[in-house]
């Protein structure tokens, strides 16, 4: 069973793209893409889960802060920019 659908706004039948405009209360652009995803509710982990999470999380964004901390920052900024392509086809950075 899919969870995932991705959609082009001017493949959308008439009924579905109008049921999608009512819900983001916008109108659908013809360029745009549409995502639906579909999961099941979880309770949220407890404040001290959280906690540990968030601690696991700096003291790993510590560590590759550490790993590049001699890396010249052109060199930083173009590893970036190519990330955020390679996520975003359109990206462009700002100047």
């Amino acid at each position: 069973m899919q969870n995932i659908s991705i959609q082009k706004a001017e493949f959308l039948s008439a009924e579905v793209k109008s049921a999608l405009e009512s819900l983001l209360g916008r109108p659908l652009e013809e360029g745009e893409e549409i995502s639906v995803l579909a999961f099941r509710s979880h309770k949220a982990p407890h404040a001290a889960a959280r906690q540990e999470l968030g601690e696991r999380l700096t003291d790993m964004m510590d560590t590759m802060a550490q790993r590049v901390q001699q890396a010249p920052d052109e060199e930083l900024d173009e590893i970036l920019d190519d990330a955020m392509r390679s996520a975003r086809p359109g990206y462009r950075p700002r100047k």
